[in-house]
């Protein structure tokens, strides 16, 4: 298993590659099978395999690569057609294969002279055990592999379940150049960094190979100092942290978790006084959670500000802005409240849809206005939902509206080196692009370039075949 180290004894600068790693083991994510190379993950015209007609390849290159372990599961996959095999069997069988045949041993460096084995791997094992939904999974994908794997004999159940767990607090989403999922993937080496909602480094991808590349300058490579985000960071810090505990069975105490002054932002009111841009908090529901106490796990709080003196409760007036004084009346409370509450509802009916429902995020966007704060967590959610759709539906004038509105919030809770908000700015300079606007489009793109030269590199494809000629063009059209 190849991996690529940097070493070095001085100063880091941000945008170096620190460890470029091969997989352990991998696959593609079956909804991206049919569009997609299994081997190398090309997004092209694909053909299928001749034996089981299940998995497709970009050619007889990778087909041929590929074959070492798919002649394993080709007539497996023949056994369970016309049933979609889940990702999580496949992958489990594949590492069940491959610690069969001495996978136990290969090393995955970090360093010249640290690595990391599988068994160096944290499992969870007693956690996993307490947890009924990963062991209802696990009971399920044991009945799955019975019949997926037939020519060798399976782990028994103590093993099989530290396979598991390995596997499920290890894996990496893989992602293609626009940061969305095609797969995952175990890294050996990769796995020796620990998670932040701060992070100081990215994970990148160039087909499966796993890159980590530096967001800030460092004075030294210190592994135990790097870290990545396991998690979306476009959440709260009670929601970042209760995915982190349910996936990983940590609870995040990072600095931004922690972080009062970005949590009195995310549920926060607008200042009614329009030439005044403070955020007003607002008491709004008791079940709806900011952050996780720290000194209890099982108990949380909703965050409010600090200085309650700050807020004026007087007959006839509910609070006042702690910055310009504007009073905050009955009416603008009650309007806020209802529209949390519907934004909040329209949010959770859309989690998880490929589809955004544009009139839906328009709705929710015409009433935030003038009450939610610019930057409130679900103004900003709101905003990305609504500029995905605007794309989906070709809205081009439309979706150059929204991404100038998201740019602050992105930045706020991305932060400035995210590829995620280097993306979106490329995505502004294409749409700026479509319409007609390439002083604008250029203004975009530069400003892209400057963080994904960062995030992803001059040699990655991102930059070389979809930014440098969209930069061309602007140059061009100007």
């Amino acid at each position: 298993m190849k991996t690529y180290m940097k070493n070095v004894s001085g100063p880091i600068k941000a945008g170096t590659t620190i460890i470029e790693e091969n997989p352990f083991a991998y696959i593609l994510s079956s909804k991206e099978r049919t569009f997609r190379c299994d081997y190398c993950f090309l997004k092209t015209k694909v053909l299928k395999c001749s034996g089981c007609h299940y998995i497709y390849y970009c050619g007889r290159i990778c087909q041929k690569e590929a074959w070492a372990e798919h002649k394993h599961e080709c007539s497996g996959f023949k056994r369970v057609l016309p049933r979609v095999l889940p990702d999580a069997a496949r992958l489990l069988a594949k590492l069940i294969r491959k610690l069969a045949v001495g996978g136990g041993h290969v090393r995955g460096h970090y360093t010249e002279k640290s690595f990391r084995v599988w068994k160096d791997l944290m499992s969870h094992y007693q956690d996993i055990k307490m947890d009924n939904r990963r062991m209802e999974h696990f009971t399920c994908l044991c009945a799955v592999l019975f019949e997926f794997i037939t020519d060798i004999s399976l782990p028994n159940s103590a093993e099989l379940m530290g396979i598991y767990g390995r596997m499920c607090i290890n894996g990496f989403t893989i992602l293609d150049p626009e940061m969305l999922s095609v797969g995952t993937g175990i890294y050996l080496g990769t796995s020796i960094l620990d998670h932040s909602c701060e992070p100081n480094a990215v994970a990148i991808f160039h087909g499966t190979t796993i890159n980590i590349r530096t967001l800030v300058d460092m004075p030294a490579l210190d592994f135990s100092k790097i870290s990545i985000s396991y998690i979306d960071l476009l959440n709260t810090p009670f929601e970042r942290q209760t995915e982190l505990e349910m996936t990983y069975y940590f609870l995040c105490q990072c600095s931004r978790c922690l972080d009062s002054e970005q949590m009195s932002l995310m549920h926060a009111a607008k200042c009614p006084n329009h030439s005044c841009d403070y955020p007003i908090q607002i008491p709004w529901r008791e079940d709806i959670k900011l952050s996780i106490e720290p000194s209890d796990k099982t108990n949380t709080h909703d965050y409010l500000i600090d200085d309650l003196s700050s807020i004026s409760l007087n007959e006839g007036r509910i609070l006042e802005c702690p910055k310009c004084g504007h009073i905050v009346e009955k009416d603008f409370v009650k309007k806020f409240k209802e529209t949390m509450d519907f934004t909040y509802e329209q949010l959770q009916n859309m989690k998880n849809k490929s589809t955004s429902y544009v009139d839906v995020c328009r709705t929710c966007l015409d009433r935030q206005e003038n009450v939610l704060h610019p930057l409130s967590i679900y103004r900003v959610q709101t905003l990305d939902l609504a500029l995905d759709g605007c794309i989906q539906f070709q809205f081009w004038d439309q979706a150059v509206h929204y991404a100038n509105l998201l740019l602050p919030g992105f930045k706020n809770y991305y932060g400035e080196r995210h590829p995620l908000f280097g993306l979106l700015y490329m995505k502004l300079g294409k749409l700026q692009l479509f319409t007609c606007k390439p002083k604008e489009a250029r203004i975009s793109l530069e400003k892209a370039s400057d963080i994904l030269k960062i995030t992803h590199g001059q040699q990655h494809t991102l930059w070389k075949d979809v930014l440098v000629p969209l930069l061309m063009q602007c140059s061009l059209e100007n």
